[in-house]
């Protein structure tokens, strides 16, 4: 089964960008991770939402759907909310879990709001924001909601919060508000996962961040320095030394290529020491 899952999931991966669909790719990491999840039965929840939302007359005016009325049927009506009790709990960032109890991070909230907003033809896309992952409904001077709180964000407003993220003399700049590709949607919510598995020493479920970020980005030779990571702290000193030569060969970056080779000398090094 998880081979089923994951070869589905690259399968998505090898999709051009805007074929990529995310809530299908968001549970597919969710479904490796957890036994018995049915992807095809939370795309029919979002499904049922949308429709919900479409039926419901109260959200609707002669002009359209307004913004504030999809925020505020997500998280006053639906209840979503961001999970401050317990922000890195793992299923904080499956997508299952969040449609369940209706918990969660930015990110994974913030996918509520796309997948919503896709059934609805509302474009709705994720914004990479320095330390806070929100949403942009419409284009480039759309409007900006935070998916953790369900508030309506001002330029003031987002000035202030990234002041409390990287200081006071922090100043915004124009690629924060650079809509993310579905590809970086990915690729945070796998760092958010890796982050914490590393922090827990679960290794395999490192590896399997790392593994899914490749199929994203086979090019990113980053991650194949943090695989070699995980093999040495799981102990396995020739795949590790095999995939820092694999990076000391290919990379193009220098800094990546100095970061594997002092590893690998590390670890020569290592394994000449008697204990």
């Amino acid at each position: 089964m998880d081979d089923e899952i994951r070869n589905r999931f690259a399968r998505l991966a090898a999709q051009p960008d805007a074929d990529i669909r995310l809530d299908e790719a968001a549970l597919l990491i969710a479904a490796e991770a957890e036994q018995d999840i049915s992807v095809e039965h939370y795309l029919s929840e979002l499904d049922d939402l949308a429709v919900r939302f479409k039926s419901d007359d109260r959200f609707h005016t002669n002009l359209g759907i307004p913004v504030s009325a999809l925020v505020n049927y997500i998280h006053d009506d639906l209840g979503f909310s961001g999970n401050v009790i317990d922000y890195y709990d793992p299923a904080n960032s499956y997508l299952n879990r969040v449609i369940d109890y209706k918990h969660g991070i930015p990110i994974s909230l913030a996918l509520v709001h796309i997948a919503i907003g896709s059934r609805l033809g509302i474009p709705v896309s994720g914004i990479s924001f320095p330390g806070n992952f929100l949403v942009q409904y419409g284009g480039s001077s759309g409007t900006i909601v935070d998916p953790f709180s369900g508030r309506e964000l001002s330029r003031a407003d987002c000035q202030n919060m990234l002041r409390q993220i990287a200081g006071p003399r922090a100043t915004l700049k124009e690629e924060y508000f650079r809509p993310a590709s579905p590809r970086d949607v990915l690729i945070r919510m796998l760092d958010n996962l890796k982050q914490i598995f590393w922090r827990q020493k679960s290794w395999e479920e490192s590896k399997a961040c790392i593994d899914r970020q490749l199929l994203l980005f086979p090019e990113r030779d980053e991650f194949n320095v943090q695989l070699g990571a995980v093999y040495e702290m799981q102990g396995n000193i020739t795949l590790a030394q095999y995939t820092y030569t694999q990076v000391l060969q290919g990379a193009s970056d220098d800094q990546l290529k100095q970061l594997a080779s002092k590893r690998l000398l590390a670890l020569v090094s290592d394994s000449k020491t008697i204990h």
